[in-house]
């Protein structure tokens, strides 16, 4: 019997486009993970939806974020990976650093 293969969280696939581009601009990421959740009415992404995944992205009250820990961000403001390994489990690399 087969199993089907693990969906790869949101955390991982925007990580990996990041690494894939020669840099994305925070808007460009939020337009991206935006799409990956398209709403039921189907709409596109606007600039009413600019804070989305803003708190999971970067430091916020909760003292880590997905962009922080994962990339550099350029003297062009655009975002890059850095060398730091995900291995699949972003989020659990992040708290353990909180701690």
């Amino acid at each position: 019997m087969e199993t089907e293969p693990k969906k790869l969280s949101k955390s991982v696939r925007i990580l990996d486009l990041i690494a894939a581009q020669d840099g994305m601009s925070f808007t460009a990421i939020q337009r991206h993970l935006f799409n990956m959740s398209k709403p039921i009415d189907g709409r596109d992404y606007s600039n009413l939806d600019r804070g989305y995944w803003c708190t999971n992205l970067s430091k916020g009250s909760h003292g880590g974020g997905l962009l922080d820990t994962f990339c550099i961000k350029g003297p062009d403001k655009m975002w890059r990976r850095n060398s730091l390994p995900h291995n699949g489990h972003p989020w659990s690399l992040i708290k353990r650093n909180r701690c």
